[in-house]
């Protein structure tokens, strides 16, 4: 059985719990740095990548060749109250884009 590979691409001060949890930690806190860590999360597989959510996009575009695998799956994390409620915004486009409407629940109205 082969192990799973799990990464978690952020700044320093999020990084410790993750490495905590025994997750493969590339502390970055520029675009720049996260380019030059980029081809390492492709080299090496990993099954599951958590991104804070500001790194998000530009991890899914570099693994955009090959959206239609299983793996890896790449997770948003908001580290900032701004950044809440993007990954329902996401996932509501999805929806949108795949039934013709967006049928997810907006609050009461």
């Amino acid at each position: 059985m082969s192990k799973v590979k799990v990464a978690f691409v952020g700044g320093e001060e999020n990084s410790l719990c993750f490495r905590g949890m025994g997750f493969d930690v590339f502390s970055v806190n520029s675009f720049e740095a996260l380019n030059n860590i980029l081809p390492t999360l492709r080299r090496e597989k990993y099954s599951m990548i958590f991104s804070e959510w500001k790194f998000y996009n530009q991890i899914k575009k570099q693994f955009e060749d090959i959206r239609s695998e299983a793996l890896p799956a790449i997770l948003g994390i908001p580290t900032n109250p701004n950044e809440i409620g993007q990954g329902s915004k996401y996932i509501s486009r999805l929806v949108e884009m795949a039934i013709g409407s967006n049928i997810m629940l907006q609050g009461e109205e």
